[in-house]
């Protein structure tokens, strides 16, 4: 009897360990210890071999001084990866003590110019936010993270804690959690963010018709108190189409110089601006909902509306130094586009039936339309 249950046992052991593992678990990741003086041959083998991609994200990368030096050497192989035709992005940090002499190194960095002119996408991280990562992620499949930044000191001095590992999923969280780090470009020394959310824009912008249907959303922003709503708004739907995500990072500091505020302003003046328009967008109008992160930069979703669609020239979105060229000119413009989308011609309306129209008073499109004259 003895004999017999040991048989049956190891019978069914036999059974279980031949059964094949569900499909939806997640194959086990092959990790290893490149510490300390491992990292450098393990890195610059696995950046000789890529075939498709490289993804760093690094809280310093450093050059080290003259001569051929380590750093130099796993810079270059990173080069050639990228001139061979291997995609190649990095995430830096430019968030130090020093942060505009940072800022200058970065700009005059030639070996960047060099990896930007392979086809490198250079991504900065906000200067507000410190990005800490020493991360590598290679053909979507190997990751290797730890302690060590890009400097000759860590590849040869100090000791650094780092691994390796052979993981796909893990990978692929990592590469997703970079998408959602908010980016912004380089700036000169000694200068403020340059106003980038206003370049680079679509001809067009599509924008819901309900905007301009009843009084709730664009006629409402048309009071001293709420104009610059609407120039936000037509900001971040420009951003929306430019980028093909309705959510996405809004440097706060950046917007604000792109929506035309004086370069004279603080930091903390430009931001709250910005702020000050978000909220009544998301409170007031539902028209987004929105995330701040430190006061310094805000991820936003544009909510949709139903129903039909109508473009605007991306003119209409870019801002102007013209002192004549008030709100009431812009909304005219907006509600000209959105009749032509219905088949009808502004032009044939009276001011007092555009006013009934869109529910304001008369003398908006009656001093647009003069104002329109004056610039002809």
């Amino acid at each position: 009897m003895q004999t017999m249950r040991k048989l049956t046992l190891a019978f069914t052991l036999c059974l279980i360990l031949a059964l094949p593992l569900h499909a939806d678990e997640p194959s086990p990741a092959t990790v290893t210890d490149i510490s300390d003086r491992a990292y450098e041959p393990a890195v610059k083998n696995l950046l000789r071999e890529a075939k498709s991609s490289i993804t760093i994200s690094m809280f310093a990368v450093t050059l080290g001084g003259e001569g051929n030096n380590p750093m130099k050497i796993l810079l270059e192989d990173l080069l050639d990866a990228a001139e061979r035709g291997v995609k190649v992005t990095i995430y830096l940090n430019t968030y130090f003590r020093n942060s505009e002499k940072v800022r200058s190194n970065l700009i005059a960095n030639t070996f960047l110019k060099k990896m930007e002119d392979a086809g490198a996408v250079i991504n900065l991280v906000p200067s507000g936010r410190k990005l800490h990562d020493k991360l590598i992620i290679v053909d979507s499949r190997y990751v290797v993270e730890g302690s060590a930044n890009w400097s000759v000191a860590a590849l040869r001095d100090n000791f650094e804690s780092n691994t390796l590992i052979d993981s796909p999923g893990l990978a692929e969280a990592k590469l997703n959690r970079l998408q959602d780090i908010p980016l912004t470009f380089p700036e000169k020394p000694g200068t403020k963010t340059e106003p980038l959310y206003a370049r680079n824009l679509p001809a067009t912008i599509m924008l819901p018709a309900a905007l301009m249907e009843g009084r709730r959303y664009f006629t409402d922003m048309l009071t001293r108190a709420n104009e610059r709503s609407l120039d936000l708004y037509l900001m971040l739907a420009a951003q929306a189409q430019a980028t093909g995500q309705k959510e996405f990072f809004v440097d706060l500091e950046t917007m604000a110089l792109s929506l035309g505020l004086p370069r004279s302003l603080s930091d903390s003046r430009l931001r709250q601006e910005v702020i000050k328009c978000l909220k009544k967008l998301e409170r007031r109008y539902c028209l987004i909902k929105v995330k701040y992160f430190h006061g310094r930069d805000a991820k936003v979703n544009i909510i949709d509306l139903p129903g039909a669609v109508f473009t605007i020239s991306s003119d209409l979105i870019k801002p102007d130094k013209d002192p004549n060229n008030l709100v009431r000119r812009k909304f005219y413009m907006i509600a000209r586009a959105y009749l032509e989308s219905k088949g009808e011609d502004i032009s044939t309306m009276s001011s007092e039936e555009l006013g009934k129209r869109f529910g304001v008073g008369r003398t908006l499109f009656y001093n647009a339309r003069l104002d329109l004259e004056k610039t002809k």
